[in-house]
């Protein structure tokens, strides 16, 4: 029942003994006149040290002063909000009469419906986290822009200012096992630790924890050679899992002490979990767009992959006035290998043939399988001459190698064309590479020919 309807019907004494909640009636200056054993209980006082006493000078629920006194001046029922013994409460002042010079005060205890707000707003937040975090894969039109986008979104969700993620992927030409991703809020110095494999130990150490955070605040950090000086006061690093295997590390932090409290805590192992499901995808789509454009048994890329590559490279020649050359390999007599000693032989064959091409082609070259036992290179701003040294250190590396416990060698035989010279499309630019092949293997084999009957 309402606090004035009760007054209305019993004196105040009466009508505070069916009141449960803590309640206390006061005059124009506050002063207490009466209250429930509810409100003694609430401010753990007694009866007699209350009566008489300004309800404003008790400074357990001087919170609710501004609404008390605004409820007195203005004759209208006003509500604060009090937190007192681990409890919310909703305080309400009340004008007990309209012309009297009474006022009364309730507090209603509101501690399970603000423990539910609290939580649904935690629920909520952590819904947009997922929401926000799924759609980077959603909406990357390119797969190479979505550690990037990843980052800004974890960013938005966290309010830190630094972050960078390193996958687990063996490098040995720069001797790296974690390759970084991305990063935002870092310096260039700092940045170029991470990419040149500084931070491997760092990364390695995070990934063999059982915790599921490595937090470092600003004593820990300045402790670190690596990471002091780079103005960092708070670092969390977790591991990025796919399936049970550590896949990498997720570094968040800021420039500006953090505590790392329990939501926190929830916040980024939610961030954690949801960005292994991200990397995840990723790398199966990565793997599905390798498979796409490899060839299954030399690991190379495929003859689909080489004419689109071919129709780009002359594009790009063509826009720009430069040039590039191809050059087409076969091995001799792969047909007598195969009868001879059976096709997983001859398949063996293949593989150290492709493996030596990708052992001595640059890293802006492309190289392919074009079919049975034939592969094809594009050389990218190479001239005849420079791409006839190419395929001479493969045919070398091909032929000095000995098959089937040291009883055969193979030997390959090729034909170079140049671009424009000898070709201004990918049909007239592939007949003269084949021509000059051709002619390889009509004067004895075991040869690189140049396209216009040039000898290699």
């Amino acid at each position: 029942m309402h606090f004035t309807s009760l007054f209305k019907k019993r004196t105040v004494i009466q009508c505070l003994d069916y009141i449960n909640a803590p309640v206390a009636v006061i005059d124009e200056n506050t002063r207490i006149l009466d209250l429930n054993g509810a409100f003694c209980s609430l401010v753990n006082e007694s009866r007699e040290a209350l009566l008489g006493r300004p309800l404003l000078e008790i400074e357990k629920i001087s919170g609710i002063s501004g609404e008390l006194k605004k409820s007195i001046q203005t004759r209208t029922e006003q509500t604060g909000q009090l937190k007192l013994n681990g409890r919310v409460f909703n305080a309400t002042a009340y004008p007990v009469m309209q012309n009297g010079r009474l006022s009364g005060i309730i507090f209603e205890d509101v501690t399970k419906f603000v423990e539910l707000e609290d939580e649904l707003v935690k629920r909520n937040r952590l819904l947009m986290v997922l929401n926000t975090i799924s759609t980077v894969f959603i909406y990357s039109d390119e797969i190479g822009s979505i550690f990037g986008k990843l980052i800004e979104k974890i960013q938005l969700v966290t309010g830190l200012d630094l972050c960078w993620i390193a996958l687990k992927e063996k490098d040995t030409e720069k001797n790296k096992n974690y390759v970084l991703k991305g990063t935002a809020g870092l310096s260039m110095n700092f940045r170029r630790k991470l990419e040149t494999g500084a931070f491997d130990d760092f990364h390695e150490m995070v990934t063999s924890l059982k915790e599921p955070f490595h937090v470092l605040e600003q004593e820990d950090i300045e402790k670190d050679p690596l990471i002091s000086g780079e103005g960092i006061a708070f670092l969390v690093a977790q591991p990025l899992s796919i399936g049970p295997d550590k896949a990498g590390v997720l570094a968040i932090g800021s420039r500006v002490p953090v505590a790392m409290g329990f939501d926190l805590a929830s916040l980024l192992h939610l961030i954690g979990n949801h960005v292994s499901l991200i990397i995840e995808k990723v790398r199966l789509y990565e793997n599905a767009r390798y498979l796409a454009v490899t060839d299954a048994l030399t690991g190379i890329f495929n003859r689909r992959y080489f004419y689109d590559s071919l129709a780009l490279e002359i594009a790009r020649a063509k826009r720009y006035g430069t040039y590039f050359s191809v050059t087409l390999l076969d091995v001799d007599d792969f047909k007598v290998i195969n009868d001879t000693y059976g096709h997983q032989v001859g398949d063996n064959v293949l593989k150290n043939i492709a493996r030596a091409i990708k052992t001595t082609s640059r890293e802006s070259d492309i190289a392919a399988r074009y079919g049975g036992e034939e592969f094809v290179i594009i050389q990218t701003s190479t001239s005849k001459s420079e791409a006839l040294k190419q395929a001479m250190r493969v045919k070398n590396a091909v032929e000095s190698e000995y098959y089937i416990d040291h009883r055969i060698r193979i030997s390959i035989s090729g034909g170079i064309a140049t671009f424009p010279e000898d070709g201004l499309d990918e049909k007239g630019l592939l007949y003269a590479a084949d021509m000059a092949l051709y002619e390889a293997k009509a004067l004895g084999k075991r040869q690189i020919r140049l396209a216009g009957g040039q000898a290699g």
